[in-house]
């Protein structure tokens, strides 16, 4: 037994350092863990994407444009009043700024085109055609009705084809001819239309009448706003000689209680003044939208004419609302008149558009309609209409210029 001592003293001793290497090594792997633990940690993380091989370096996104065209929502009109075209309706003096005590830069003689850059209360700035530039009072101005209410069927049958009819029968020197020309290019509306000027403060009944009868489902349809005294002048001149020839014809202009004054006024008009307007009305068939500069507006791409009781400017007693006259400044009378029998329903159902929109009827003509507010707000200052209009001036509206 003394013996196996030492062997078991050795096997022992093998054994310890056996389990002494093994521990070392041990407490070295997971030193080593914990370094790399801690390394991994201590790391920050990346920010970039890795990029995908053999990709291309990607163009950086571009900010969203604004989406054009856009609705003129905010304005009076379809489209904004800045770059519409408009006309002095009398002599008018323009001013370095919105005042009559601004000092004054030019006067404008009536009739000359401009275009409207800006508006302030009751001003305009406006530059001409020959580059002159400044503010005048509005309120003495007219607008090209087209470009502010595209949406209307515009139809200057004066331009070149009149219509002018006594008890039915053609007038000579007027039917079917040229009166005067009021067509010209337009650049806000990017082709040829017809010039159809009046007072500011008139079209704005003009769009409050077009409102309602979109409304309804129908149009106006406006065949002349202003009229040339000269050309007022030719049309009296032409009935006279043929109502001197023509017994029936003569009858239709003064039979009781009419005179021939209701049928072509010999002194100044309304028409000359720019605050008279004669239309009919339509029937919407088609209704799409157009774009003008950077705004929609309604296109009315097919329509039909409604029958009245007699055809656009038939000069006679058959044209007539009511069964008699009554004055035409006569803002509410009217109301309490006795219609004709032969006034249509698309002819009443237009005259209670105008009217609801402020304008006043004329007893004689199913057709034609004043703005007595225009012409009390003028009085003495309306236009005679002694000049012609052959230019417009204007330009597309552009979001960033108005808004």
């Amino acid at each position: 037994m003394k013996d196996k001592k030492p062997a078991i003293i050795a096997v022992l001793s093998i054994i310890l350092v056996l389990l002494l290497v093994f521990i070392v090594q041990d407490v070295r792997t997971n030193q080593s863990r914990s370094s790399e633990e801690t390394t991994y940690t201590n790391q920050q993380p990346s920010t970039e994407l890795p990029a995908e091989p053999n990709e291309p370096d990607q163009e950086p996104v571009e900010e969203p444009e604004v989406e054009l065209p856009i609705w003129n929502e905010v304005g009076p009109f379809e489209l904004p009043i800045v770059g519409a075209g408009g006309y002095t309706s009398i002599k008018q003096n323009l001013h370095e700024q919105p005042s009559v005590g601004a000092p004054k830069t030019t006067e404008l003689a009536a009739g000359t085109a401009f275009s409207i850059e800006n508006e302030l209360n009751d001003w305009w700035q406006i530059r001409t055609i020959s580059g002159e530039t400044g503010w005048l009072e509005q309120r003495y101005a007219m607008i090209n009705l087209p470009d502010i209410i595209p949406s209307i069927i515009y139809d200057h049958s004066n331009s070149y084809d009149a219509k002018f009819t006594s008890s039915f029968v053609p007038i000579p020197e007027l039917t079917g001819q040229s009166l005067y020309d009021m067509r010209g290019y337009n650049e806000r509306l990017s082709e040829e239309t017809f010039i159809m000027p009046i007072l500011y403060q008139t079209a704005r009944k003009v769009q409050e009448a077009q409102r309602i009868a979109l409304q309804n489902g129908e149009s106006l349809k406006v065949y002349e706003t202003f009229r040339p005294r000269d050309v007022q002048l030719l049309v009296n001149d032409a009935l006279n000689r043929l109502a001197d020839t023509n017994a029936e014809v003569k009858k239709g202009i003064t039979a009781e209680p009419w005179s021939m004054t209701w049928f072509i006024n010999t002194s100044v008009s309304n028409h000359q003044r720019g605050l008279a307007i004669d239309l009919t009305l339509v029937k919407i068939d088609e209704l799409s939208e157009q774009i003008v500069g950077d705004y929609y507006v309604p296109e009315i791409s097919n329509y039909t004419e409604y029958q009245m009781q007699t055809p656009f400017h038939e000069l006679s007693t058959a044209s007539a609302m009511f069964t008699e006259p009554i004055a035409a400044r006569d803002q509410q009378g009217w109301r309490n008149m006795e219609l004709s029998n032969a006034v249509t329903e698309p002819a009443l159902r237009m005259q209670n558009y105008m009217t609801e929109a402020g304008f006043t009827p004329l007893a004689s003509e199913w057709w034609h309609f004043n703005d007595i507010d225009a012409l009390d707000n003028l009085k003495e200052s309306a236009g005679t209409g002694e000049f012609r209009i052959t230019d417009v001036k204007n330009y597309p509206p552009k979001w960033q210029v108005v808004e």
